[in-house]
């Protein structure tokens, strides 16, 4: 995840006061998007990271990305835990995920 677009997309969450950030993967891309997920007629933003040919939606509490800026490599498992790396800082976060996460 690079660093720019990871603050551009956190900046997004905060002008439009958005809570919810959701990796979401589709149609041949992953996408960082922020929204109000209770909300369908809410405001979104929406920064393409990725390729992939699965799909998923990865949802996250934007109150719950409190990271030391820069570039991570992120992996997700299973028991909807998402981990984030630094290797610039040699950091490791351990972030949670919504339960109404899915991956197909």
């Amino acid at each position: 995840m690079d660093e720019d677009k990871l603050t551009k997309i956190l900046k997004s969450a905060s002008i439009l006061n958005l809570p919810d950030l959701s990796v979401v993967g589709g149609d041949g891309v992953v996408k960082l998007v922020v929204s109000d997920r209770k909300n369908d007629t809410s405001n979104e933003s929406a920064v393409v990271v990725n390729q992939t040919d699965k799909n998923f939606s990865f949802n996250f509490k934007i109150e719950n990305i409190k990271l030391v800026p820069g570039t991570y490599s992120v992996s997700i498992s299973s028991k909807n835990l998402a981990r984030f790396y630094s290797e610039t800082y040699q950091l490791t976060y351990f972030i949670a995920l919504e339960p109404d996460s899915t991956y197909e």
